[in-house]
């Protein structure tokens, strides 16, 4: 196997910038989503949920938002293990370990899950729970906005060769293809 492409986005990038555009394209989702809906439902008596239901939701969602990474995973014959941690002491940090490489296929799902998983049924709830529609985008624009990295990577993975293999190191994706 030959390493045809090795993908670090936070260093391609910057982990400053990451973050600002990451945080960036969160609060334009969350803008463009908003106004529209406060448009729509101008109509409707907004519920306010507790302070802690806010909190619990914007916390769960990054973990939601990796655990669905895994999904893809699960169907195939990979085997992969989570690891819990602590960031700051505070934040709860979620990580996957997989124990071989990955298809181009399988990798694309990966990276797609999260996005696709999360974000239409919270698009779905804006539509079935429009008492609740200002919560409800703020959790789609923050999984969208943490997504930015995984889009970033998923541009990668589909320039990749037909044939070729993701592999994820600590913070690397390495694309390899069968030497000729």
């Amino acid at each position: 196997m030959t390493c045809w492409k090795s993908i670090n986005v936070s260093k391609e990038l910057g982990y400053n910038r990451l973050v600002i555009l990451s945080t960036l394209l969160g609060l334009t989702t969350f803008l463009f989503m908003y106004v529209p809906f406060s448009i729509i439902y101008s109509g409707v008596t907004i519920k306010a949920p507790s302070i802690y239901i806010v909190l619990s939701s914007l916390i769960l969602i990054p973990l939601l938002h990796k655990l669905t990474h895994a999904i893809p995973i699960m169907f195939t014959d990979k085997e992969f293990h989570f690891r819990w941690g602590f960031k700051y002491k505070y934040i709860p940090i979620l990580r996957i370990q997989m124990k071989s490489s990955l298809s181009k296929r399988t990798s694309i799902l990966t990276m797609l899950a999260p996005t696709l998983k999360i974000t239409v049924p919270l698009m779905l709830a804006l539509i079935g729970f429009p008492m609740y529609f200002p919560i409800i985008i703020l959790c789609l624009a923050l999984n969208i906005g943490i997504s930015l990295q995984d889009l970033i990577a998923l541009g990668y993975f589909v320039k990749a060769p037909r044939n070729s293999i993701i592999e994820k190191s600590q913070e690397n994706y390495d694309i390899l293809i069968k030497s000729p």
